[in-house]
């Protein structure tokens, strides 16, 4: 019996599926393309936002029966992929801080920066400043710029508020934006700014997060996950861990931000806690490492960032050859990584961090997918939820091959046309 379709993308020079497993670690590049389930003149069908088929075109136009109004795209010379996935953004930002990067690159100091108005405390006035459609305006217009490289999932984090209202507001734009944003609570982020300076201040502050920003947070419902910047210019493992189990037996998984700048032991707490994530890990022991492989705890790894700091990159073959699952993530923020494209993380995940061409595959998509929680995502086969990007990439092999970022052609997000229909 033929399945109905509302959609039907076909005749794809090739199609990446992501359908295989890629093993548990590797000690050097993997150049085996098995995991990635290439199909030659591939095509997708779709009906409810979920994909009914997917192969060669032949063997899906024949398993299929197109709705009368069906939509149907050529593909052509392009490649099909499955919608990709940004585990790690700060996309609910106001105002930039381009001045503040220009005295970064005449050799000013962060802090100098921030005496100059800028750091975390100018973003933090600008989004207290912005009403809530200001807000939600700035959030769908820098989502609808990623969906432009393929990304059909973001993950958001609020802390740029740093006060109880604040953050539950930007929990509610958040979770007003769709389920393709992913929020996640980051109260922990920095003292704000008008209790710097106070003999009492980031005590007062620990206190108001540990006790009614976290109670507020978790009566409304809307956050998926709970963050920290664990990290020498940050906050401890001591401060972090009673707010993130307490976090956690309400129902909050962690992400955390881990060893950007020191590593003070955060990797170990996420492991304890069985994390979903640590992010940034500039900064890593082996030991801390191999605690995350043996909790599943994924890495996910900002090279934007450590590219626009000057800082060396995350080594990603370590990790790899430790056990660990591997993500890649714009780390989409004012002050460090105003990044949209994720396709450049992969090309500096090939370039410059050790993994292979099918390990940044995965890692812009299955594995991304997975420490967000979801197993219909990051995949193109038949059960999967239909987020699909056709890329103007010749083969699998161009994704970090070719510079400049390059543009989907069309994205599908839940079953429906962004654009390129």
């Amino acid at each position: 019996m033929k399945v109905r379709a509302t959609l039907l993308l076909r005749h794809a020079r090739e199609m990446v599926t992501c359908a295989g497993e890629l093993p548990t670690s590797a000690a050097r590049a993997d150049f085996d393309a098995g995991p990635l389930g290439l199909v030659a003149d591939g095509a997708v069908a779709v009906n409810a936002g979920c994909i009914v088929a997917a192969g060669p075109t032949a063997s899906v136009e024949s398993a299929i029966a197109l709705a009368d109004d069906a939509v149907v795209i050529d593909v052509g010379d392009a490649l099909l992929c499955p919608g990709l996935v940004d585990a790690h953004t700060h996309a609910l930002f106001a105002g930039e801080r381009a001045h503040e990067f220009s005295m970064r690159m005449q050799g000013a100091t962060y802090a100098e920066g921030a005496a100059a108005g800028g750091g975390i405390a100018s973003s933090v006035r600008s989004l207290r400043a912005s009403s809530d459609a200001e807000l939600a305006a700035t959030l769908e217009q820098r989502v609808a710029a990623m969906a432009r490289y393929g990304t059909t999932t973001v993950e958001v984090k609020t802390g740029y508020a740093l006060d109880t209202a604040h953050e539950t507001r930007c929990l509610e734009i958040l979770g007003r934006a769709g389920d393709h944003v992913i929020p996640t609570w980051l109260g922990l982020h920095a003292v704000p700014p008008e209790l710097r300076g106070s003999a009492t201040g980031r005590r007062e502050y620990l206190a108001e997060v540990a006790g009614p920003m976290l109670a507020a947070v978790l009566a409304g419902g809307r956050a998926r996950f709970v963050d920290a910047y664990v990290d020498g210019p940050g906050f401890s493992v001591e401060e972090c861990a009673p707010v993130l189990e307490r976090a956690r037996s309400g129902g909050l998984r962690a992400r955390l931000h881990v060893g950007q700048f020191e590593d003070v032991g955060g990797a170990e707490l996420a492991a304890r806690l069985g994390a979903a994530s640590v992010d940034h890990l500039e900064h890593v022991s082996d030991e801390g490492l191999r605690a995350l492989a043996h909790a599943g705890v994924t890495a996910v790894l900002l090279p934007a960032a450590a590219f626009c700091l000057g800082q060396p990159m995350p080594d990603a073959r370590r990790m790899r050859a430790l056990g660990v699952s591997v993500a890649l993530a714009t780390d989409c923020n004012p002050g460090t990584s105003h990044c949209d494209a994720i396709p450049w993380m992969a090309s500096f995940g090939v370039r410059q961090m050790g993994l292979s061409t099918v390990e940044a595959w995965f890692a812009v998509t299955v594995t991304a997918a997975r420490c967000l929680g979801f197993t219909d995502r990051g995949r193109i086969e038949a059960g999967a939820r239909a987020d699909l990007a056709v890329l103007d990439l010749a083969s699998w092999e161009s994704l970090p091959y070719v510079l400049g970022s390059p543009r989907a052609r069309c994205v599908v997000r839940n079953g429906e046309v962004l654009f390129g229909g």
